[in-house]
């Protein structure tokens, strides 16, 4: 893959367009980006990344890029690898960039045992095959087209904040078109929940659990809440 390098810092914006710039440059803080597909949103990040590092607003360690894929995260870190060759090792290449479940992942292993104790978790790579035990349990269809429908239910829900108790009504209020009966699904719900929520002394965590339980710790947790905001600027 062929990555541009500027190989200074005025040329960090030198073939940016005008809103390219402005986000680029902007004072240290948050900065809003709204652009569609191959608008040149990567480069504008990775660029501020390397100006704010430049420019001594933040150590490169204290940069988190997050992605919504690990293509996504690959090319962040190889633009950023780049820009350090280019400039002279300013220090871009220490930069961690991932995706937010990578990133989430990463926090929950360091903060859980302050947060959850002595009892371990680990990370369920499918919720295919427990997803479809609970809907055994619960009389539903095990077909692959109806377990995949129930666990794109569960997933809807878990990011929508939504209880297996709530979500009767939750779908109710959204008019959501769903597979199943709505009690049918809160039970296969519940029941993915519970069977996973204790296996051979392990906690089972989805990838959505992921992103709940780091949310959770940094949320109810002031000394986790303040050294997250140490260690990232």
């Amino acid at each position: 893959m062929s990555v541009e390098a500027p190989t200074s810092r005025d040329e960090l914006v030198a073939d940016l367009d005008d809103e390219q710039r402005e986000a680029v440059l902007a004072a240290r803080g948050p900065v809003c980006v709204l652009a569609g597909a191959g608008t040149g949103k990567t480069r504008t990040i990775t660029r501020r990344i390397a100006h704010l590092v430049a420019t001594g607003h933040v150590a490169p360690q204290q940069v988190l890029a997050v992605t919504f894929t690990q293509r996504a995260a690959g090319e962040m870190r190889a633009r950023l690898r780049a820009l350090d060759a280019a400039s002279g090792d300013v220090g871009t290449s220490s930069v961690q960039a991932m995706t937010f479940h990578a990133a989430a992942r990463r926090q929950l292993s360091y903060f859980w045992p302050r947060v959850v104790g002595d009892t371990g978790w680990q990370l369920l790579d499918t919720k295919f095959s427990v997803v479809a035990q609970a809907a055994n349990r619960a009389g539903v269809s095990t077909s692959t087209d109806d377990v995949r429908d129930l666990a794109s239910e569960i997933e809807w829900a878990k990011a929508s904040l939504i209880s297996p108790e709530g979500y009767a009504a939750a779908v109710a209020q959204a008019g959501r078109d769903i597979p199943f009966d709505a009690a049918k699904i809160a039970a296969v719900y519940a029941g993915y929940e519970s069977l996973k929520a204790r296996r051979d002394g392990m906690a089972l965590l989805d990838f959505d659990d992921l992103l709940l339980h780091t949310a959770a710790a940094i949320e109810n947790d002031d000394a986790v809440a303040q050294e997250f905001r140490d260690r990232y600027r």
